[in-house]
């Protein structure tokens, strides 16, 4: 069996792994609406604690004339269960169509006397457009945050929960409508790094940047910290702090997407000694296809394994399916994390 295969984190049983809630602690009962590509999602999320989630479809449909939104929502009907309970919409704005079809259900939901909204939005694929360096070019990651915030008020803000937001500052572009709680899938490599015989014995950051957000949750390994040095015309990866000689290397980030930097740096950890080299993103974007890279006989296979979670479902489901002997992939499931952040 694959790597990803064994980790199921899609359509696998509901997970058993769960911190204790403290004493007294009464959690909040939601009813889970979801996008359509986290239907399987929020099944599993009820699966694991049906006391405290119920799910309602929705019907996501398009207008065969005009191809515009035509949506159904779930919990409606026949008894409208949605007026005043605690609702959790499970997101994913992986295309700007589907965007705005999910505006559409959030402003309705807003408006349909709930108690409270909650949002799980893990990836926000616009993040990387924080800021901008031309004059006219827009930045989307402030667009789509001020949209979010303009939602109707439920008597108080929406709650959006990211994940290893990719740039930290963009919690701040949400305001008055939405407000964001900020988590963390470190747990689950942390996990990972914790079973038996597992052969990481450094953490490596592509970066300064990413060495100072998660390095203090590395404490107990050797860690060692890569960056880009002008050299001519070239800007290539080096090392700037840390011993990697004889070691396998766990490179750590927030977000992969072609991985030339990852790759980058597992070079230079190679050619600085170590004895392989292994990566853990969050969020794994991959445009057109490029995971395929990473497999086997790829052009950028260089990591002995290359670890990602389920945030980013649609692409999670093109990873599962890569033939199992090709794969270097391990998918690790966000699930239980959301149920405790929750």
């Amino acid at each position: 069996m694959s790597k990803a295969e064994d980790a199921q984190p899609l359509g696998g049983p509901a997970p058993k792994r769960q911190r204790s809630p403290p004493q007294g602690f009464n959690p909040t009962k939601y009813v889970v609406l979801s996008y359509k590509t986290l239907d399987t999602f929020a099944r599993r999320l009820e699966a694991a604690d049906p006391e405290r989630f119920s799910v309602y479809e929705t019907k996501w449909g398009k207008f065969d004339d005009s191809g515009m939104d035509n949506i159904v929502m779930g919990g409606f009907s026949p008894v409208n269960v949605v007026m005043r309970s605690h609702v959790l919409f499970l997101a994913d704005f992986n295309s700007n169509d589907a965007i705005l079809s999910q505006l559409h259900v959030l402003v309705m939901l807003c408006e349909s006397f709930i108690a409270t909204l909650t949002i799980y939005l893990p990836y926000l694929p616009t993040a990387t457009m924080e800021r901008i360096t031309v004059e006219g070019e827009v930045a989307t990651a402030n667009t789509v945050c001020r949209i979010l915030s303009g939602l109707p008020h439920t008597g108080g803000p929406s709650r959006i929960m990211f994940y290893d937001l990719h740039t930290l500052q963009n919690r701040f572009y949400l305001h008055t409508g939405a407000i964001a709680t900020m988590h963390t899938t470190i747990p689950l490599i942390k996990e990972v790094l914790a079973r038996k015989g597992s052969p990481i014995e450094a953490i490596a950051f592509p970066d300064e940047g990413a060495q100072k957000r998660f390095g203090s949750l590395f404490a107990e390994y050797d860690v060692v910290t890569c960056g880009k040095k002008r050299v001519g015309n070239e800007r290539n990866v080096v090392i700037q702090d840390g011993d990697c000689q004889g070691k396998h290397v766990l490179i750590i980030d927030d977000m992969v997407k072609t991985g030339g930097t990852l790759v980058e740096c597992a070079k230079a950890l190679m050619l600085h000694g170590a004895s392989a080299v292994s990566a853990y993103c969050a969020h794994a974007a991959f445009p057109h296809g490029a995971e395929y890279r990473f497999c086997k006989g790829g052009d950028r296979a260089v990591f002995s394994t290359f670890f990602v979670t389920n945030s980013n479902t649609t692409v999670v489901e093109r990873i599962l399916a890569l033939p199992k002997e090709e794969t270097l992939f391990e998918v690790l499931d966000i699930l239980p994390l959301v149920i405790n952040d929750l």
